[in-house]
């Protein structure tokens, strides 16, 4: 064997070491790398092509004076130039990407709710930092999901953190297996005086000492993540109570008719809730933030009417859900005295039939038309559903500093009458109560206290206090409370339009949004003329094609011999 055939043979040992090496690479283990044999190949490799290289070098010289040999150097030249050109652009769009979802409901992009949030940290400069003490296998798929909150603001960072190698991380945040997620906010001089003077006094002297606060979680879901960022970012829990007594839906437990599952949101907003008997009080507790009165069935008393509108008149926030079926009395009195009038009625809607197979009937109304209002201003294009609901409406003339605005409205063709029986499976009523539609089923109401009660009404002077420290109660009526029960709260935009409504009253205007969506499956629903057709062409016409176009080349090839 010649020096000539043995260099080629190192040239080729050579490059398949490095192909072996790049083997090693691509099949690399998630947590230990790449082997050790894949680094002595990568190493033999390139020793192997150094030395073939260097020894042919006569021989490559005299080559390379040949015209085939620089037309293939120039072609080589225009490979490199074109692939650099490609390394380029990928590594700008890396710095630089843009996104576009079109999946439906677009699941794989933050939700507005999100956004609000990161939009709020970023207008104030809170500086937000996601530790994961996840198990290096699970490191690069969280990495794509941070990465939507680091790519829309700078305020949020995000780093892998090993439970075994920094026991002293996991210990200061409470982290005692893998698979935590931890929120941390590092205070600001300001917050951390806050902070301090939040809560009781045995906790006082802990958060003297602490100077971030820090919020854990367990999955990776959007709202998981945002939650989090929320807690940490609030100085204070407000409180939301449930009035008691009457016969209101619970707050508690899970069923069809409790509100469970709205309780539950509301804590993931970081809301304290809180039930009320409020007769055992002297009113309304101060700390009270909002409150809400579901489905009573049976009317309050005189002195806890008296709480409430005084608790109003203090710039109180109250919600209200009442049924067909809630006795209409001093609660009702309460809110006619601030522009709600709740009449005697049921809500029929002969065109919520077409929605049969989402649950839709005529005591079920679906409803997409929303008025101008923060609670509705993100809802177009989503549906809601009231099972069995009254009418809610403005008064005509509320008085002087109260502002009303319809939330939700039925469609035409929907009307109301003062009862109904169900007999069969048909609706009976008295024609003469027939009050036609569209039917409003929610209003808000925003009180100005600097002008409430004036007689001078339109010519009250202005108020000049400052948008900001203007003193007003907000009130929200529904004519349903099953839209809102654990029954119905995630169907269609329920869930959006009552917690939009506990975030406007409760001053959270960030968290007035829409919310993220959970990823479920798009049913392709043909009918019946569609479905013999898919049949037809997948059973019996594609087999057929096949089977005359093998017949042809068959005839054609026979012809051709």
């Amino acid at each position: 064997m010649d020096n000539r055939s043995s260099n080629l043979y190192i040239l080729i040992g050579g490059i398949a070491l490095i192909l072996v090496s790049l083997l090693a690479w691509a099949l690399q283990d998630p947590i230990e790398g790449v082997s050790l044999w894949g680094y002595i190949a990568l190493g033999l490799g390139v020793i192997s092509l150094a030395f073939g290289l260097w020894e042919s070098r006569q021989g490559l010289m005299g080559g390379a004076r040949r015209k085939s040999t620089q037309t293939g150097i120039q072609v080589a030249a225009m490979i490199v130039v074109v692939v650099g050109i490609l390394t380029v652009v990928e590594l700008v769009s890396i710095n630089h990407n843009i996104q576009w979802d079109v999946t439906p409901g677009q699941f794989f992009s933050l939700s507005p709710k999100t956004l609000q949030i990161l939009d709020k940290i970023d207008r104030e400069k809170k500086q937000i930092e996601i530790l994961s003490f996840t198990a290096k296998v699970q490191n690069e798929g969280v990495k794509k999901i941070l990465e939507q909150y680091t790519r829309r603001t700078e305020m949020v960072k995000f780093r892998f953190v090993d439970l075994d190698t920094s026991p002293r991380s996991a210990k200061q945040y409470g982290v005692d297996a893998y698979g935590t997620i931890v929120v941390v906010h590092k205070l600001s001089g300001d917050e951390k005086k806050a902070d301090v003077g939040a809560g009781k006094a045995e906790d006082k002297e802990k958060k003297k000492k602490k100077n971030f606060r820090s919020e854990k979680f367990y999955d990776l879901s959007e709202n998981s993540i945002a939650n989090a960022i929320l807690k940490t970012i609030q100085t204070s829990q407000k409180r939301i109570y449930f009035l008691t007594g009457h016969g209101e839906r619970l707050h508690v437990g899970r069923g069809r008719e409790l509100m469970g599952a709205l309780a539950t949101n509301m804590r993931d907003d970081n809301y304290k809730v809180e039930e009320l008997f409020l007769l055992r009080k002297k009113g309304v507790p101060e700390d009270t933030n909002l409150l809400v009165i579901a489905a009573p069935k049976k009317d309050i008393e005189e002195v806890e009417a008296g709480f409430i509108d005084a608790y109003l008149k203090k710039g109180g926030r109250l919600l209200v859900f009442l049924e067909p079926e809630s006795p209409l009395g001093r609660l009702t009195a309460v809110l006619s005295r601030f522009g709600v009038e709740v009449p005697e009625s049921f809500v029929i809607d002969p065109q919520a039939v077409q929605f049969a197979l989402v649950g839709g009937n005529e005591l079920t109304p679906f409803v997409s038309q929303y008025g101008v209002h923060d609670i509705t201003r993100q809802m177009k294009g989503l549906a809601t559903m009231f099972p069995t609901a009254r009418r809610i409406t403005e008064k005509a003339n509320p008085g002087s500093g109260i502002s009303t605005e319809t939330l939700a409205k039925t469609g035409p063709g929907s009307f109301t009458v003062s009862r109904i029986e169900i007999r069969g499976k048909q609706i009976a009523y008295d024609t003469t109560t027939k009050k036609d539609g569209p039917v409003s089923l929610g209003v808000a109401v925003t009180v100005d206290l600097g002008k409430y009660g004036s007689k001078a009404g339109k010519n009250a002077p202005p108020n000049t206090e400052k948008k900001e420290n203007k003193k007003e109660a907000r009130v929200v009526v529904f004519g349903d409370a099953d839209f809102a029960s654990d029954a119905y709260i995630g169907s269609q935009g329920n869930g959006n339009l009552v917690l939009n409504s506990v975030n406007w009253l409760s001053g959270e205007k960030a968290l007035v949004s829409i919310r993220a969506k959970r990823r479920t499956g798009e049913p392709l629903l043909l009918a019946a003329g569609q479905g013999s057709f898919v049949r037809l062409f997948t059973v019996w016409l594609m087999p057929l094609f096949m089977i005359l176009l093998g017949a042809a080349v068959y005839v054609r090839r026979r012809q051709l011999r």
